[in-house]
């Protein structure tokens, strides 16, 4: 039997950054997870400025080995694609300068984030990373928690469960439940050939009238690549019965502004299916000796569903609140709670103004006007730009007599 202070179930973004700062102050821990590296991670492969900020706060070289060995794309912005065709394009940062603005985003396939995150934890921690390590059930015991795993059991006294969302294996306290209104569905597929890609790498959100409050995306990606997948809230596709590989083919093969950019694009592989968690504020992750992180967690962003970022942090915050635990020797419920109270302050307010974003995408008819008078409007592309930046701007966004006054340029 193995024993050690923190066991982390799970080496995604969340589980590694975890680990990677528990490292950092010397906290003991195991890390576990069923797979080897590298592997196949169904994702958008996009990453928020979220990612090389939270990297570079825990390691500047960290980030710097980061960009050195995946050699992610730099990605400047987003073309946004509304119901009738009409095309945004929203940078990042307004009038960026190298010099003095970080990054605002990158491109990268998962499957080389994923690797190198693991590759870092096993350079640091050596033994203490465990892969092809499967869970077979977590039990309570008197002073933490007992693993049943393929490699043999392990008993911790803090655990950091990061398992993502296709875990099966049973524990004793509370996840988040399956809700299809926080579930998203989604297709994902991998392209060579496609044409008139955007020269700043923006990319392209397709918010098409058919799939809303969904999206169609085209996320560039090095070396000639490029990520293309749908993505629909699980309760509209069981609803409406909708097959999701159908309804891309179908964008691909006559959608007038995609159709001309795949004619002579090679399909890589097979299109792989997946499910995102989307952020709920509400669900306690939280108790007794335990803490929950990325995925599994359900922090998701509702509106753009993009989670490295989130998950990153959260990894971050957990590590540090065993630093706390341990420093203070207390490891109660109410003391664990700090831990939710902080993923709320630095996410939550973020994840609840998308989601409040992505309920108004289901009135297409409000998108298609606010589409049309957007169209040339002066303001909107400054305006859009500080949505990435600053979540108050993003609030007033939500009130529908703001937007009216911005359209009619008043």
């Amino acid at each position: 039997m193995l024993s050690t202070e923190v066991c982390i179930i799970g080496t995604g973004p969340a589980g590694a950054m975890a680990a990677l700062r528990l490292a950092k102050d010397n906290i003991p821990f195991l890390i576990v997870d069923r797979d080897e590296f590298p592997r196949e991670k169904i994702c958008g492969d996009a990453l928020s400025g979220k990612v090389p900020h939270i990297i570079r706060r825990l390691s500047p070289e960290l980030l710097e080995r980061f960009e050195e060995k995946c050699s992610p794309m730099n990605s400047f912005g987003i073309r946004f694609i509304a119901p009738g065709d009409h095309v945004f394009d929203v940078p990042f940062i307004e009038h960026y300068d190298a010099a003095i603005h970080p990054v605002p985003g990158y491109t990268v396939r998962r499957e080389l984030l994923d690797a190198f995150m693991a590759e870092e934890v096993k350079n640091l921690a050596g033994d203490h990373l465990l892969t092809a390590c499967a869970v077979n059930t977590v039990e309570r015991v008197d002073d933490g928690f007992m693993l049943d795993t393929t490699a043999g059991k392990i008993r911790a006294k803090l655990l950091i469960d990061a398992s993502g969302t296709t875990a099966s294996f049973p524990v004793p306290y509370d996840k988040p439940g399956p809700s299809a209104k926080k579930t998203a569905l989604a297709v994902r597929a991998y392209y060579r050939g496609v044409t008139d890609m955007h020269d700043q790498n923006f990319i392209e959100l397709y918010f098409l009238e058919d799939i809303l409050p969904g999206y169609f995306w085209i996320f560039p990606l090095p070396d000639g690549l490029v990520n293309v997948g749908i993505g629909i809230r699980k309760d509209i596709v069981l609803k409406k019965k909708i097959n999701l590989s159908a309804v891309m083919d179908e964008i691909i093969r006559s959608h007038p502004l995609v159709a001309p950019r795949f004619r002579d694009a090679e399909l890589m592989g097979k299109p792989a299916a997946g499910k995102l968690p989307l952020g709920n504020p509400k669900f306690r992750i939280s108790g007794d000796r335990y803490m929950l992180a990325g995925d599994v967690a359900h922090l998701v962003d509702p509106l753009t569903g993009e989670g490295v970022g989130n998950a990153l942090y959260s990894g971050f915050i957990a590590a540090e609140q065993a630093i706390e635990c341990f420093d203070s020797h207390l490891f109660g419920d109410k003391f664990m709670n700090a831990y939710d109270k902080r993923i709320k302050r630095v996410l939550g307010k973020e994840m609840s103004i998308s989601g409040n974003f992505q309920r108004m995408l289901k009135y297409p008819q409000m998108v298609k006007w606010i589409a049309k008078k957007a169209d040339g409007n002066k303001h909107i592309p400054g305006l859009m730009s500080s949505m990435f930046t600053d979540l108050d701007h993003r609030k007033k966004l939500l009130n529908p007599f703001f937007i009216i006054r911005v359209l009619l340029n008043r």
